[in-house]
């Protein structure tokens, strides 16, 4: 035997060392404020020179006041820092929190203590998590057996904080061939997997409460693992061991417990719910004929087959696991497992145990998660759960139901009008398409009976649940109306024309021409920009609206009978409306008619559908980021509007909201006086005059009609409980209030104005055919 070098006498005592601490995964905690303490930590760092030291503090108090200020962020940076000050208040940097130790790792690291780390180390789980609902996970014990799919379970678990005590139960050290799924570093080799475990937990939450059972499951420790310091309200078995597996079950259906398991083979999941099924077979009834007595006795892996595919069910393997028994203990020596299903399943086990848990689940049985079914290169099977998607184009009016309407009301109508030009007769039509109306719902319908020009309404594509008794609809023939009285006089026709309100809502207007009309350059000016207008919802830098710019607008609308416009451009008013329309926007979603409306009947979710229909809001024209088109996108969701509805939820759709009127010169509210339809028609030409006239000046329109259409609803048709009546009353008086709006005033359109460069993609509009028609000569 060769006498020790140097070097080897080194090596030897550093091993040495390092097995000393091989079954330590407790850290040491020690609070600088409390001299005890700090004389001990203190005579720590005096003995121990190779310690590093991580003190991060002030960021984890910065971290801290955010979460409890979230609204911190949008203020200047001193804001923030005053805040974290105040957290620290008289107390030193040093005193503050607490100071943990990692003996195996010889790293020291400054923490908050424990409240407030909690707080902030669990504050991105919500909502996914709810903060009762992580108070309740925090009073949960929950034993985990079998350290390899069960290492991955536990860290995630702890990871999510999903419980206040976790029991780990595991015999064996970490091997190298143990790496293949098992997270961890070379320098765990040969320490037991608990520990490594802990180890890990601990170095994610120092304050988690682990219990170690470093000899596994056995026959004298189990019913300490199940009852100790109180019951398990979950048992997690991840364990090889199929005499335990039995065993383990039966005692947890005597006690109670519900169990769950997850095979990372097809990811096999197995819940039985002893808790609500106390008299539920073990294992499904799989094990029932077999007589566990004797397990232990079995010596080959020939007589212990029947009890493990009994367990494992050889006939749901998948192929590569049934080849993978054949060759067992011939071409290779275990079961194999990848690090791809292992962690896999430590997340779906983790999400399963977080369900029950919370009471949220309550369903036992086998389960199948595989991957290779789920995503494969065979045709896929039709979902059983749809999204919900937009509908075919709205049915048109014929042109026989046009002629039969016209005549029907002949008597109404003058006669001897000019016949237009079929140029002319066009040029009209496409300036009515390329009017703004509520979701693009496009409600006109042009009939030419001998010369003279009839508006209709088709009333199939009218009448949304925000287009309470068509008034939104009848908005957009006003705006018609005004194009068409625009495009006439930019081609020269003298115009003839009168509503016809005791038709309505099936005829709307007649319009009579003559040749040789002399346009006015507000004529022209507003005409040229027909073709142009659009919504545009970008979020910009806020620009000062002019005051001459406004006085213009002002005239314009000031010319149709009854139409009024009113301002808002301080900023505290801005945010104060900003507030409603959220609240309005959310309330659309909430309401199950409104949501399935807007996802069904107005959005329009891929090209296809906008090129079939030709009408609706194509979800690539709404100028947003690609952030808040997912987020649009997954409106479609209603399990995730229903979460939302119920935790209150929302403030990512509010943001949005809340960047659209903070980028608003200005928000701008045109009203006229109550009257009949003829008010919506009236408000309809006003909204047309200053949209084109904003145009015509290089400014941006964005209606914001949602809060106004629930307050019609609200008035007139009272549909809403007591609690949503009350809220949009209030929001009613307060928007009314900030603008200056009577009660006797009918509110048509709010939309902020703003200064952009136009949108790049804007709403299809239908075929001229579709929307004109022609009678009998």
């Amino acid at each position: 035997m060769q006498a020790q070098t140097g070097l080897d006498l080194k090596l030897s005592q550093c091993i040495d060392h390092t097995q000393a601490l091989h079954s330590i995964y407790k850290p040491l905690f020690f609070r600088h404020a409390d001299p005890d303490q700090r004389k001990a930590l203190e005579l720590l760092l005096d003995n121990q020179s190779n310690v590093q030291v991580f003190d991060y503090i002030k960021d984890q108090v910065a971290e801290f006041v955010k979460c409890r200020q979230p609204t911190l962020a949008l203020f200047p940076p001193a804001a923030l820092e005053k805040a974290i000050q105040e957290e620290f208040g008289d107390t030193s940097s040093h005193d503050y929190g607490v100071w943990v130790y990692y003996p195996w790792s010889a790293k020291l690291i400054h923490l908050l203590d424990e409240p407030a780390f909690t707080e902030v180390r669990t504050n991105r789980n919500k909502h996914k998590i709810t903060a009762s609902e992580q108070a309740l996970l925090a009073t949960k014990k929950i034993g985990v057996m079998g350290l390899s799919v069960g290492q991955s379970v536990a860290l995630t678990l702890a990871m999510e904080r999903g419980f206040g005590e976790l029991r780990i139960a595991d015999f064996d050290e970490i091997d190298l061939s143990n790496i293949n799924r098992i997270r961890t570093g070379l320098h765990h080799l040969k320490i037991k997997k608990t520990v490594v475990v802990a180890r890990e937990i601990a170095e994610i939450d120092p304050f988690l409460k682990v219990v170690c059972f470093e000899e596994g499951i056995t026959k004298d420790n189990i019913h300490s693992f199940f009852t100790d310091n109180g019951k398990l309200d979950l048992l997690i078995d991840e364990c090889d061991s199929f005499d335990i597996k039995i065993n383990s079950r039966k005692l947890a259906k005597s006690l109670g417990i519900p169990v769950l398991m997850e095979g990372s083979d097809r990811s096999t999941i197995d819940i039985e719910r002893f808790d609500l099924e106390p008299d539920r077979p073990v294992l499904h009834g799989m094990v029932d004929h077999l007589d566990m007595s004797k397990y232990d006795s079995l010596t080959s892996m020939d007589e212990r087959v029947p009890y493990i595919t009994a367990v494992t069910g050889v006939e749901t393997l998948s192929p590569r696991m049934k080849a993978s028994a054949v060759e067992l203990m011939a071409t290779i020596s275990t079961w194999p497992q990848l690090a791809s299903a292992v962690t896999y399943g430590g997340g779906v086990t983790a999400d399963l145990s977080r369900r029950i848990l919370l009471d949220q689940l309550h369903v036992s049985g086998r389960y199948f998660l595989d991957l290779e079914e789920l995503i494969s290169n065979h045709p896929l099977q039709p979902s059983q759960q749809k999204e919900l998607q937009a509908p075919g184009e709205a049915p048109l009016l014929s042109t026989e139901e046009a002629e039969k309407l016209v005549l029907k009301h002949a008597a109404h109508f003058p006669e001897g009008a000019d016949v237009l030009t079929e140029d002319q007769l066009l040029q009209l039509v496409k300036a009515v398409s390329q009017a703004p109306s509520g979701g693009n719902n496009q409600p006109w319908h042009l009939h030419d009976h001998h010369g003279l020009l009839h508006l209709l309404m088709n009333k199939k594509a009218a009448f949304a649940y925000l287009d309470p008794d068509g008034v939104s609809s009848f908005t957009s023939l006003g705006a018609a109306i005004e194009n068409i009285l625009l495009e006439a006089a930019r081609l020269g026709l003298e115009t003839e024309w009168a509503l016809t309100p005791d038709l309505a809502p099936d005829h709307i207007a007649w319009f009579k021409f003559k040749q040789g009309y002399s346009p006015t350059p507000l004529d022209l000016q507003l005409a040229a920009q027909i073709p142009f207008r659009h919504t545009n919802r970008k979020i910009v830098t806020r620009e000062e609206l002019p005051e001459t710019d406004r006085f213009f607008l002002h005239t314009l609308v000031d010319q149709i009978p009854g139409a009024q416009l009113k301002w808002v451009t301080d900023v505290p008013s801005i945010q104060a409306i900003a507030g409603i329309s959220a609240q309005a926007d959310l309330l659309r979603m909430f309401i199950p008619e409104a949501h399935i409306d807007f996802i069904t009947r107005e959005m329009r979710w891929n090209q296809d559908q906008v090129a079939h229909s030709e009408d609706g809001i194509g979800i690539h024209t709404l100028d947003l980021s690609n952030n808040d088109l997912i987020g649009i996108r997954l409106l479609r969701d209603r399990r995730m509007i229903d979460f939302l509805q119920q935790i209150q939820g929302g403030s990512g759709f509010k943001r949005l909201s809340m960047q659209q009127f903070a980028s608003a010169s200005a928000l701008g509210l045109i009203s006229t006086s109550k009257n009949d339809l003829t008010a919506y028609l009236n408000g309809g030409r006003a909204t047309e005059k200053l949209w084109l006239g904003a145009a015509s000046l290089g400014w941006q329109i964005h209606p914001l009609n949602v809060p106004l259409l629930f307050f019609y609803k609200n008035n007139h048709e009272h549909c809403f409980n007591p609690t949503i009546e009350s809220q949009l009353h209030q929001a009613e008086q307060k928007l009314r209030s900030i603008f200056g709006s009577e009660e006797k005033e009918e509110l048509i359109l709010m939309f902020r104005i703003f200064k952009s460069s136009p949108s790049p993609e804007r709403t299809i509009r239908k075929n001229t055919q579709k929307i004109y028609s022609r009678g009998r000569a």
